[in-house]
Formats: C-alpha cells, structure tokens, sequence
C-alpha cells in the first residue's frame, strides 16, 4: 500500500513546483496566467463626486459618504442624516432618498400633539377606546362592526383574508377602518410612497395619519415646501407617475384583487398568480406596477415569463430590478418599436422584435466587462449567430469603455442613458 502511494505523491509534489515554477515565470516576465482572466474588470469602491452631482452629494437633510461601494451594475450609496443613516442601493434609490428625507423633515414640522386631545374633547373617550381595542382586540372589533354594517363589509372579509400583508403595509385591521386611507392621501400631498421602506418615514406617515385619523390635521400647507416629485416606486417609470396617486389611495386588498383579475384575464395560470402576488418581497406597489406594464403590452407572446421570473425574487431588490425591465420592455414596446415575444435570459429575460432582434433591457447604473456579463454577452451572440437580426442593449445607465468596446465588437448596438427614449411618452 505505501509503495503504491509514492508515486502519487511525487506526482503531486511535480505538480506543485512546476505550477511554482509557472508562477515565477509569469511574475518575472508579465505573461498574463489567463487571457481570458485579463480581459475581464472588475468591481471596485467608486468616489462619490466622480458620478453624483454636488446636490446628490449634499443637502440640506443628507450627506453621502465619499466612498460608494460598487457591484458590477449598481453603486451602493451610504447616506448620512440628522434622521440616522441609510443605504441606497442605486441611483435611482439615492434619487428617491434623498426626497424621502427631504419629506420627513417638512413632516416632523407638522405638530400633532394636541390632535388626540381635541379629539377627544370633541367625540368622547369612544374614539380613543376603539383605536386601543383595534390594536389590543381586532378580531372582536371587527365581529362587532361586522354585525352592525353587514354586506359593507362582505367584500372586505373576502379579500383581505386570501392574501398575505407584506411588510411594508398596515395591518389589515388598520386598512379595514380607514387608517391607511389617511395614510395614503398624506403620502400622496408629500410626493412619498405609502410602501417606502423607509422606516423613518414610515414613522411619520404613521404619526400624521393617526392625528389625521383622530381629528384631522391640515397638511396641504406643510407640503407645498416639498421640492421635486419623488418617492415614486420608479421614477424613472411614467407608468409609477400615473399609477403612484391611484396606488396611495387604494386598499392594498383591493390591488390585490384587482391585479389578479387582471394577470388571470391575461390568460396566466391561477395558482402561478396567486404565488406571484403572495411574495412578501413584491410590495402592492411593485405588484400593481408590474401587473400595468404587461396589460400594456397585449399581444407580445409569453408576458407571464416576468411572472415565473417574479417567484424566485428574494429580497426587494431583486423585486424592483424584475418590475422595472417589465416598465422598460412596455416603454420599449411603445416608443420604439413593437415586441414580438419574450424569453428566459440567464435568469431575466430577453426581449425579441417582430423582425427577430433580440433586445436586452437593463435599469443598471453603469456596467463593466465582467465575468458574469461577458458569459451572458457570449451565450447570447452564439445564439443569434447567422440569424442577422443583431442584438440592441438599453441601459439606464452607462457603460465601461471596455463593455461597450467588447460588446460592439460582437456587433451588438448599444444604447445609453435610455430612459428619455424609453419613457417620454409614457405619461
């Protein structure tokens, strides 16, 4: 048995020093270990004022560190605050930040001290008893309204209890009673969405809606200050723009409902829309957005794949990243040119033209030639080899010298900074 391992290990031993020697050789006379290795960039900490303007980088509510992390695609802003610090994991994010904070500022403004009091100077005790049953005991409180108002609330009781809350909603007895109701219409006059996952702001949101709830607070004045039109679930969206309003303002069992109507009525199947629209990571807003942008696009075969693809989203990011291609394919199938159908991608998806083009659309912030997208770049140029349709990028961002280079040598055409082309005349 030892005899038969020695050779063994003096073949590994070999190995090993000519691979040392190898090493030495590269070192001495800079021979590349791997051409395929050279080619490749690589991720690294970016400077914050190399790609943010000096409003970006500092306000009045908010300042970003000067080292911004960076992935690949998206830059990872750190925020620092008087409200505490936060993270934004790309531009699009530190846009909607940075009017968030802007926001909470006007709103701690807004004095709602004295609002239960007056309330209950006003109503009685009552209203201050139904609230702390609503939080202590809700499911009697809703049996003893229940009996009272009958067929009112058979639809509620339908719909509420088929879905799950996610965590950036109310509670579902809270949306019952017509607290999220004040909630909604504050967010809307500060330009904020009810499904921030801000918590801050969601402090104040919640703070001002229970004033509101209990007394009424005048709120029109305070938000005239606000500046700009952020905190929409994609600003870069005109379907957010003309949904966020309509968003705020309905229950979210009642988008529930309607976005599965609407995905069934689309011919998807019914247990894949329910799993869909149960994914805790898929806010109403980001559901409802979605569910817009493929009713947009009647007629292009295979809409549903964004919804299988929508199923394996784990966290909000990967929720928002998924939602926003279905907005740009929907701004690409109406302001440039039609889509025939729709196909898997890595795991994404990839768009196709009637005349056969295969379109790639990404809300990315600035791509290299890494590892990763030169394989999926690879995958796909040997796939369209001699179809002669081409492939066409769209990115809301930029491009490496070297991506675009490498990319345009594979014949692919690509396009930058999109999101006037892809969004004007989407509302």
């Amino acid at each position: 048995m030892l005899m038969l391992c020695q050779p063994l290990r003096w073949g590994a031993a070999w190995r090993r020093d000519l691979i040392f020697s190898l090493l030495i050789f590269c070192l001495l006379f800079r021979v590349p270990l791997s051409a395929k290795a050279a080619e490749y960039e690589y991720p690294t900490y970016i400077i914050a004022e190399t790609i943010l303007k000096p409003e970006q980088i500092k306000g009045p509510y908010h300042t970003v560190d000067d080292r911004v992390q960076y992935d690949g695609m998206f830059y990872r802003f750190t925020v620092n605050s008087p409200y505490g610090t936060f993270q934004a994991n790309s531009l699009m994010a530190l846009n909607i930040l940075i009017h968030e904070l802007g926001a909470i500022a006007v709103m701690k403004d807004v004095k709602t001290e004295d609002t239960a009091v007056k309330s209950v100077e006003q109503t009685g005790e009552k209203t201050v008893t139904g609230i702390k049953n609503l939080i202590t005991k809700p499911v009697s409180t809703l049996s003893g309204a229940a009996e009272g108002v009958g067929d009112l609330f058979s639809r509620t009781a339908e719909t509420i209890g088929r879905r799950e809350t996610t965590d950036t909603e109310d509670s579902k007895f809270a949306q019952v009673v017509g607290y999220t109701k004040s909630k909604g219409q504050i967010a809307t006059k500060f330009g904020v969405s009810i499904y921030s996952r801000n918590k801050v702001l969601q402090d104040e949101l919640d703070r001002l809606a229970m004033a509101d709830y209990l007394g009424g607070i005048g709120v029109g004045l305070a938000t005239s200050v606000v500046p700009g039109v952020g905190g929409l679930v994609l600003t870069t969206s005109g379907t957010a723009r003309l949904l966020n309003d309509v968003i705020n303002n309905t229950p979210p069992s009642k988008l529930w409902v309607q976005n599965k109507n609407k995905l069934l009525t689309m011919g998807f199947d019914a247990d894949t829309v329910d799993l869909f629209l149960n994914n805790p990571v898929f806010t109403p807003a980001l559901e409802t957005v979605m569910v817009a942008a493929l009713d947009s696009m009647e007629g292009v075969f295979n809409r549903g794949i964004f919804i299988k693809i929508g199923l394996q989203a784990s966290n909000p990011d990967m929720a928002e990243f998924i939602t926003e291609i279905a907005v740009l394919s929907a701004g690409y199938h109406k302001n440039v040119a039609p889509l025939k159908s729709f196909a898997p991608m890595a795991r994404i998806v990839k768009s196709i033209k009637d005349n056969g083009a295969t379109v790639v659309l990404l809300p990315t912030d600035h791509l290299i030639w890494s590892e990763r997208i030169a394989g999926v770049a690879e995958d796909l140029t040997a796939a369209e080899q001699g179809k002669g349709a081409g492939i066409e990028l769209w990115t809301l961002g930029t491009l490496s010298k070297q991506a675009k280079s490498a990319l345009q040598a594979r014949k692919w055409m690509t396009h930058e900074n999109a999101a006037d082309k892809l969004i004007r005349n989407n509302g």
